[in-house]
């Protein structure tokens, strides 16, 4: 038997001697330890291509022809707004700068604005005045960017800016036909990428409990006006573009015929979230220190202020508007929300 288990254990060892022996005899360690973790769009331009790595790596995201500076392309857009492209994965990391196939005269200007996802407001935008000839021009951010997606629109684009794109798969153009309030796909390439230093690849490694992290987090932003709104006419006195939510508005109607029969209006991504007239306020017995909506001045064709202290969470816009049926009216508002930053 003991005869049997010696002869059992020579034959595995010569057999991992001659699989494996070239390995260990050489002194040589296999080199191939991780496989690419990125489709064909991804460029490195620096740094390790191992997903453990604790190097930085720069990186490029792309998914266009390759198209190089002074090449007139085939398709292009002229000052055609709210089309964009969407990368949906692998976008973590410090972003550098956005890169846009395009042509100006020197003079006019195009506004790109990005966000985690389409139908999600703003977090940033950047404007560049290209020159008059067909070259990627570069946006500049330089911001940590902590979401896995990016989506990237064109905004503002005067009339002597033209933007490329062509219509190969794969596909990943989206468009809109009411100013970001919802996205269609489009069957267009849009000749877009970013550009990253210190690029995070890979997922997010989870283990244990899994936490929330907050969206909105905490960038605060003041948005005040004052407009002269004619009777009967809903007027927007201030808007807010972003995804988060506001939580204090001040609304005041200066001295005129009627003012106190105004109507303040909170709209969140186009949807009536609250209305409320400051002469109902008073007859409902609203005062300085009443909660949610309080009325801090009154007057029959005098000053009157309303504070809302109610939290309207939005995707990408807030809207507050006045309405006066009867006579013209000066209005003030001053909004404060938090969004993405």
């Amino acid at each position: 038997m003991k005869l049997k288990i010696i002869a059992v254990t020579v034959v595995a060892l010569v057999v991992v001697t001659v699989w494996m022996g070239p390995l260990f005899l050489s002194g040589t360690e296999e080199s191939e330890l991780s496989t690419k973790d990125h489709p064909d769009w991804w460029r490195p331009v620096g740094g390790s291509n191992a997903q453990d790595s604790t190097l930085e790596r720069r990186s490029i995201i792309w998914n266009d022809d390759d198209i190089e500076d002074g090449t007139v392309p085939a398709i292009f857009s002229q000052a055609g707004t709210f089309e964009g492209k969407f990368y949906t994965r692998g976008c973590r990391g410090m972003i550098e700068e956005l890169q846009l196939y395009c042509i100006g005269d020197g003079v006019d200007t195009i506004t790109l604005r990005y966000s985690p996802h389409p139908c999600i407001g703003p977090v940033g935008e950047v404007v560049i005045t290209p020159a008059a000839a067909w070259a990627w021009q570069n946006f500049v951010i330089e911001r940590m960017w902590n979401y896995d997606s990016l989506f990237i629109w064109v905004y503002e684009c005067e009339g002597n800016v033209g933007w490329a794109y062509d219509a190969e798969q794969l596909y990943d153009g989206h468009m809109s036909l009411d100013a970001g309030a919802t996205w269609a796909n489009m069957a267009i390439r849009p000749f877009i990428r970013a550009v990253y230093t210190g690029e995070t690849p890979g997922d997010v490694p989870v283990s244990g409990i899994v936490n929330n992290i907050p969206i909105p987090s905490t960038a605060a932003r003041r948005a005040e006006d004052m407009i002269g709104v004619p009777a009967n006419t809903e007027t927007i006195i201030v808007t807010q573009e972003g995804a988060g939510y506001c939580d204090y508005i001040e609304a005041v109607v200066h001295p005129s015929v009627d003012s106190h029969l105004t109507f303040i209006r909170v709209y969140t991504d186009g949807v009536l979230a609250m209305e409320e007239q400051f002469s109902a306020l008073n007859l409902y017995g609203h005062t300085t220190s009443t909660p949610t909506v309080s009325l801090s001045l009154i007057a029959a064709d005098g000053r009157c202020c309303m504070l809302i202290h109610k939290r309207f969470e939005f995707r990408y816009i807030l809207e507050v508007r006045a309405f006066n049926l009867s006579n013209l009216v000066l209005v003030s508002v001053t909004a404060h929300s938090n969004v993405i930053a």
